[in-house]
């Protein structure tokens, strides 16, 4: 196999929609992440999901920051330093104050075994990849097609950032799909390109909104950066991913 370069950073994101942490390290399963997109905020009336890439009364979700607490539930942080837990009777008073209606957090019905009874269920949105995976070189292909300056992996929402080694330059991505990486010990197999949407361009915490963001990425990408992943077929899991890791590339 080729060798890309080093795992840079890990990422998960326990709220969908939400900005995540860069834990030490992420357990990976067949089922995904460790504590990785197993919650969602919804309307309560209409019991939806939110969805900021289609409803621009939800793109204030991308100023929240979610992190998982010491009992597995999410905490979320407000941009004014509030943090409130997942079963915190102050949470809805806030989420409804942030957004200007009413909100609430729910568990995404496929994990609710695994979270107290009073949690509201939801139903997932769309299917969560196990892993996805973002190269430095893919970033730096697009800040220079784009006139963009650095663009921040923040906006992508990658699980896995690997750093590219000296001499790999372009969409590295696009030539592992239907193929395998192999992190550290772990084989991935590579499934698909990851397609971008409007929340790429949305303004984060310490991030403006720039819609030459996804427009670069239209124009010169066919509306991908990244790509998805899970775990090889041989292997029973959990597994662990760290900075660090090596990784090599089939193609």
């Amino acid at each position: 196999m080729r060798k890309i370069g080093v795992v840079a950073k890990v990422f998960r994101y326990p709220v969908s929609s939400l900005g995540g942490e860069a834990p030490a390290s992420i357990a990976v399963s067949k089922d995904g992440v460790l504590s990785d997109r197993r919650f969602a905020l919804f309307d309560p009336q209409t019991g939806r999901p939110a969805a900021p890439e289609q409803e621009p009364r939800w793109r204030p979700a991308l100023l929240l920051e979610a992190s998982a607490g010491p009992d597995g539930l999410p905490q979320i942080s407000f941009p004014d330093g509030r943090v409130f837990g997942a079963l915190s009777e102050e949470l809805g008073d806030h989420l409804r104050a942030h957004f200007g209606f009413a909100a609430a957090l729910g568990v995404h019905d496929v994990f609710a075994e695994e979270v107290p009874a009073q949690m509201a269920r939801i139903a997932p949105r769309y299917a969560v990849s196990p892993l996805h995976l973002l190269t430095t070189a893919s970033l730096a292909k697009l800040g220079t097609l784009g006139g963009l300056s650095s663009p921040d992996p923040r906006r992508f929402r990658p699980t896995v950032l690997i750093e590219t080694d000296d001499g790999i330059e372009g969409f590295e991505e696009n030539r592992w799909v239907g193929q395998a990486v192999r992190i550290g010990e772990h084989r991935i197999t590579v499934t698909e390109a990851t397609r971008r949407c409007g929340m790429t361009l949305a303004a984060q915490p310490g991030l403006a909104e720039d819609a030459n963001v996804l427009r670069a990425i239209m124009r010169h990408n066919a509306r991908h950066l990244g790509v998805y992943g899970r775990l090889g077929e041989e292997i029973a899991g959990p597994v662990t991913i760290s900075p660090g890791d090596a990784v090599y590339a089939e193609s």
